[in-house]
């Protein structure tokens, strides 16, 4: 007889790559089997699915409308939500999971019905989203679908969030005190410790920058290649890596255009290799959530330069474990690179401080030991 405890961990997703968002429930899974729980991946992304499959995790296809922006369509989202609880309802009668861990928006709803009809424990990860879908909900006139979220999030058992910065957006969309704002619960995403895995690799004499991206104005790359111009004209040795795709690729090479020390190297699957090989890890978007590339760059015990916006600031402390910038700042990050440069103790003391902090915080295993285990344990049906 099997005494596991079953997890269904709900997760969809239309994204055409795997973020961290949608790989952090593959990775919670992993850390389940490891304390004796029997987690199945439920998605429709075939992504999702086979990165599960990848690391032997027990998966099931799950349904997911095309569709996501209904507006006067709204009639429509209700007979999807109501086909969509019936599947649920059928998969945990046949299932009979322990806790039902879902992490997407129209599964936030027709999960959390069905399971709550059979009397099952659930609970909400926000991926980022709920700052926007709870907007404007107390308008009669606007975001029904919103509103029936919101409503949803009255039955789970519990809401769980990234960041502080991510609690404090969610917040300002729904009334202080209520039984939802109490549900919330701040855990924060983190990574497996795989720092043996990248060691620092033995260079030219090269000092390496990294940005590593979606290639878009707001992240703050147009700023780093400004910096970095100005910084290649004064000091040889220096090279900038940029990492990712996106669509203002074009401007961004054409401002990088006669600089042989800029590289773009595009979307990687193993970025780790890149700023595990790099001096100094730049983060100078103009505005955050709470940022993996972060929190791998402190597992690497790299050096960072980030913008003091969002999330940042919960991974970044200032002459810590980094350096903050105001965002838009390309004469301050040039500054800040020249520092980090010329100042191998400082990078030596921030390399330290930001590993140690990985592992007091964001070392993934301790954090589904410490935070979402208890959850599971002491929610009562």
């Amino acid at each position: 007889m099997n005494n596991k405890k079953q997890v269904l961990i709900i997760r969809n997703s239309q994204n055409d790559n795997l973020n961290g968002t949608d790989r952090f429930p593959i990775f919670l899974a992993e850390a389940l089997v490891d304390n004796g729980y029997e987690p199945t991946i439920v998605s429709q992304s075939a992504k999702i699915l086979s990165f599960a499959r990848d690391k032997n995790i027990k998966t099931i296809r799950g349904r997911m409308s095309k569709r996501q922006n209904w507006g006067l369509l709204f009639p429509g989202y209700l007979i999807w939500q109501c086909v969509l609880t019936f599947w649920y309802w059928g998969l945990f009668v046949k299932k009979n999971p322990d806790i039902i861990h879902i992490q997407s928006r129209d599964d936030f709803i027709a999960a959390t019905i069905a399971g709550k009809l059979l009397s099952k424990k659930v609970i909400w990860t926000d991926p980022k989203e709920l700052k926007y879908i709870w907007k404007n909900t107390y308008r009669w006139f606007k975001n029904p679908v919103g509103k029936m979220v919101h409503l949803a999030a009255r039955f789970a058992d519990k809401i769980t969030v990234f960041s502080d910065s991510e609690r404090s957006a969610v917040n300002e969309n729904i009334d202080a005190g209520s039984s939802v704002w109490q549900k919330i619960k701040v855990i924060y995403n983190g990574v497996t410790d795989s720092a043996s895995q990248y060691k620092k690799l033995k260079k030219d004499g090269t000092f390496q920058f990294c940005v590593a991206s979606h290639l878009l104005i707001e992240k703050g790359v147009g700023e780093a290649i400004n910096a970095f111009n100005k910084f290649s004209s004064e000091h040889k040795n220096v090279k900038l890596i940029i990492l990712g795709d996106g669509p203002d690729e074009v401007s961004f090479r054409e401002e990088a255009e006669g600089n042989n020390a800029i590289e773009f190297l595009g979307r990687q699957d193993n970025l780790l290799s890149y700023i595990g090989a790099s001096d100094v890890f730049i983060r100078p978007t103009y505005r955050e959530g709470f940022s993996m590339a972060l929190v791998e760059a402190g597992m690497l015990s790299c050096p960072i330069i980030a913008t003091a916006v969002g999330g940042n600031v919960e991974v970044v402390k200032n002459n810590e474990t980094g350096i903050l910038l105001h965002s838009k700042d390309a004469l301050a990050l040039y500054d800040a690179m020249g520092k980090l440069y010329e100042d191998s103790a400082l990078r030596q003391k921030l390399a330290k401080n930001a590993r140690a902090q990985y592992e007091q915080l964001f070392q993934f295993d301790k954090i589904v030991v410490n935070d979402f285990i208890p959850l599971y344990d002491n929610i009562k049906k």
